[in-house]
């Protein structure tokens, strides 16, 4: 019989590829997409790392990473793809969050970060990493 496990993920991306698509996003607003393209490698899965300069949310804020994609030709809208909302700790503070488990499609996906803390984002400091893994049937 076979087994499935998870391969090593690898180590998270070079660079932070959201540039300043997220600094002093508004409260209840979803900011411009980033790209990350998946079609060469055709990855099954990643975590992503989302790193938010200092802010103070309000009680019960959240961010929320959409996924859409591109198939060569159109680019999806911003109204449907996947939607990985996160808590946000409170106090003022700089913000980590990892999303463990994004499931990846095999094209050109876009990334956009819906904000709903409470407060405008910062006006820096705030960055976006993938590292991705896949399965191994053995």
């Amino acid at each position: 019989m076979s087994t499935a496990k998870y391969t090593s993920p690898t180590l998270r991306s070079g660079g932070n590829f959201a540039s300043t698509a997220f600094n002093s996003l508004a409260n209840n607003t979803e900011s411009a997409t980033v790209t990350y393209d998946n079609s060469t490698n055709g990855s099954l899965y990643a975590a992503v790392t989302l790193k938010l300069g200092s802010i103070t949310p309000s009680s019960g804020g959240s961010v929320s990473l959409r996924v859409t994609i591109s198939d060569g030709t159109d680019v999806s809208d911003k109204i449907g793809g996947d939607l990985y909302v996160m808590p946000l700790t409170s106090g003022a503070s700089a913000k980590n969050i990892i999303l463990p488990f994004v499931r990846l499609y095999p094209f050109s996906l876009r990334f956009s970060l819906v904000n709903n803390s409470g407060v405008s984002l910062a006006s820096s400091g705030n960055e976006i990493y993938v590292s991705y893994y896949n399965e191994d049937i053995a």
